[in-house]
């Protein structure tokens, strides 16, 4: 064999080398190549794929852009030089924000049995025993790891598995549907709180999922708080409205996508101005750190744990307390 010969060999490389090289398994490559075309493999004899240099560096570039926050189906048909570009802004501008707490697949004990339980469900479609592992899952767990180690970290696989095209929009709406529909029974399930304790919990205008804000709702409600659950509804109009109406002590407000919202900013200063300076605001959600400039400027509550949001709860509790006092 020659010299050329030889290079050329070895500028093709099999599924499994490109998937160590690339930090995406071999399952998610097949179907962008699949579903997106977004590499084109050779192919040898027996049908083995064989990939190129080029394709190896767009690949990692793709994988790059989902890990941002991108859907593989708006990237997928970008040039090299294309995704370079895209790529490099994303990095620098998440380099300005917090990193937030990064979810990961349970690998411990009966989380990760209910985790995997949860994924089959939803492969198959099923949100019935989606929700029953749910159920299951949370009078084994408990509801602080429920929320924090099992639905946290499940939510976040499912949007990353969408983002990356191993999961279709089909099994994000049917898992989101039944774990709305479980969080909304944990809410609204005896004992009933009629608590003086009150918070609102809303997602923004422009948000396409409540699920963050419900999650709130769940917990408050775990640690003495009534949730006045506003969902999508929470435009800063019905949020002032709501505060008013029930004197609540503390808004919650979940983000997740998207996280790029233009006008979010300027909504959540108008919150801010408009609410008595004693209104605590917090805000949670995987998309909540992209806006981290904003919520530092209104002085928000920036909580990514069950423990951190029970400790401001705990906290605007004694704040409550303390007003309620007679004067001496």
């Amino acid at each position: 064999m020659t010299t050329k010969q030889i290079n050329a060999a070895n500028d093709k490389h099999p599924i499994q080398v490109v998937a160590r090289r690339t930090g995406l398994t071999a399952d998610v490559i097949r179907v962008w190549e699949r579903r997106y075309s977004v590499v084109n493999p050779e192919r040898t004899n027996n049908s083995r794929r064989l990939y190129s240099d080029e394709d190896v560096e767009k690949l990692s570039l793709l994988r790059r852009a989902t890990s941002a926050g991108r859907r593989i189906g708006d990237v997928s048909t970008l040039s090299v030089q294309e995704l370079r570009k895209l790529v490099d802004t994303d990095e620098s501008a998440a380099a300005r924000i917090p990193v937030a707490k990064i979810e990961q697949r349970p690998s411990t004990g009966s989380v990760m049995e209910y985790f995997d339980e949860c994924l089959d469900a939803i492969q198959r479609l099923d949100g019935q025993d989606i929700y029953r592992s749910l159920s299951k899952a949370s009078k084994s767990l408990g509801i602080i790891f429920l929320l924090e180690d099992l639905l946290r970290p499940l939510v976040s696989h499912i949007q990353d598995e969408c983002r990356r095209g191993a999961l279709r929009d089909t099994h994000y709406a049917v898992a989101i549907y039944s774990i709305r529909g479980f969080l909304s029974s944990l809410v609204m399930s005896e004992p009933f709180v009629g608590s003086e304790y009150k918070l609102i919990c809303a997602s923004p205008a422009g948000q396409v999922s409540d699920i963050a804000a419900l999650r709130l709702a769940a917990a408050s409600k775990s640690n003495g708080w009534q949730a006045i659950f506003l969902g999508m509804y929470g435009s800063v109009d019905e949020i002032i409205y709501a505060q008013r109406k029930s004197n609540a002590k503390l808004i919650a407000i979940g983000i997740t996508r998207p996280a790029d919202d233009p006008l979010l900013p300027n909504q959540l200063r108008r919150l801010r101005n408009q609410l008595d300076n004693s209104i605590e605001i917090a805000v949670t959600g995987s998309g909540a750190a992209a806006y981290f400039d904003v919520l530092q400027e209104i002085q928000a509550n920036f909580i990514q744990t069950i423990s951190e949001l029970y400790l401001l709860l705990d906290r605007v509790k004694q704040n409550i307390r303390l007003t309620q006092q007679p004067i001496q």
